[in-house]
């Protein structure tokens, strides 16, 4: 049975990936300095990048030291950076600018940036899967739905829920956040984890393939427009970064799952957005064939997966279940 759980909990990974709203690597800013936030909670640390921070399709060159933190005024291996972190020569900043976009990648962009813009999310899905494993074919089934409120604030909150079906055993599963704690219910089986609220909003949106920032790695984008006004991008995508993603939602997912990191692979992916005449997301669709090395046996994925966004942009509220009877991770770890 415990195989059988953490089974249906990285698939629910892939439900969650599939249905969040996209938001793409900003700058961030505390009391030390600045520093680069990819969309998956990663920061980029010793190293050099171009970056277009403000979107105007010129990226400027920055340099990160050993904990993410922005160099600024100063010489990286006689490489000067100005006050602003980019690298100059003879006092100009040195600029890249990106190649022209296709009208259908220009379209996925302007689709994704004004998710960016969203506060709130109340979106159904459905995932149909195979999972092949010596021989054997297994069919798995999974509905639910995820709300997301004041994201971005103190008061930010999600709920996931999720029912599934697999062997003829029906599943059940909770996941949420409030007041800096993600709260996981199980078939009763309870826990919560510390998290703060910018990694709390990570897990909410993580691992979106869409994100702004990330459309480098989309290819063979195109577009339809529908009967009732709507447009329908249509794209691949390429597998060893949707890996990455993947990985980094397992990662924070605590020690449990960590081990699983590595023994991902994604093979195919394939996804459709639709997008109403205002410019919202209203409807995603994916096929995605993967590989997970489980236990020492390899196990293959196909996996079709449909999310279906209410109302983009209008509010959202929801009450969130009891915070009672959870016990602490850490202090499982700890024992």
């Amino acid at each position: 049975m415990r195989k059988l759980t953490k089974l249906t909990l990285l698939s629910a990974v892939f439900a969650l990936s599939m249905s969040a709203t996209a938001y793409a690597g900003q700058w961030q800013q505390d009391s030390t300095g600045w520093w680069w936030q990819e969309d998956d909670g990663t920061y980029p640390q010793n190293t050099w990048k171009w970056l277009d921070g403000n979107g105007d399709g010129v990226a400027e060159c920055y340099y990160f030291d050993s904990v993410g933190y922005m160099a600024s005024s100063t010489y990286i291996d006689g490489y000067q950076v100005d006050g602003n972190g980019c690298w100059v020569q003879n006092g100009q900043v040195q600029t890249q600018t990106a190649a022209a976009e296709s009208d259908a990648m220009k379209a996925l962009r302007a689709a994704t940036e004004k998710s960016q813009a969203l506060t709130s999310m109340d979106t159904d899905y459905l995932m149909n899967m195979q999972v092949s494993m010596q021989g054997v074919t297994m069919d798995m089934n999974m509905t639910g739905n995820m709300k997301l409120k004041n994201a971005y604030t103190d008061q930010m909150q999600f709920i996931m829920t999720m029912n599934m079906s697999l062997l003829g055993e029906s599943i059940s599963m909770d996941y949420f956040y409030t007041d800096g704690w993600c709260y996981y219910n199980t078939e009763g089986q309870k826990y919560k984890m510390a998290m703060d609220m910018t990694t709390a909003m990570n897990n909410a949106q993580a691992a979106s393939l869409v994100s702004s920032d990330q459309l480098a790695y989309i290819k063979d984008a195109s577009t339809a427009v529908n009967a009732d006004g709507s447009t329908t991008i249509y794209f691949t995508a390429d597998g060893e970064t949707l890996t990455d993603m993947v990985q980094s939602v397992l990662g924070s997912m605590g020690t449990d799952y960590t081990s699983m990191m590595d023994q991902i692979s994604m093979d195919v992916y394939k996804g459709e957005l639709t997008v109403d005449t205002a410019g919202n997301i209203t409807q995603e669709k994916a096929l995605m064939d993967m590989t997970v090395n489980y236990d020492g046996t390899p196990m293959t994925y196909h996996m079709y997966m449909e999310c279906n966004i209410k109302n983009p942009g209008q509010p959202v509220d929801f009450a969130l279940p009891s915070t009672d009877g959870y016990t602490d991770i850490a202090q499982m770890q700890a024992q």
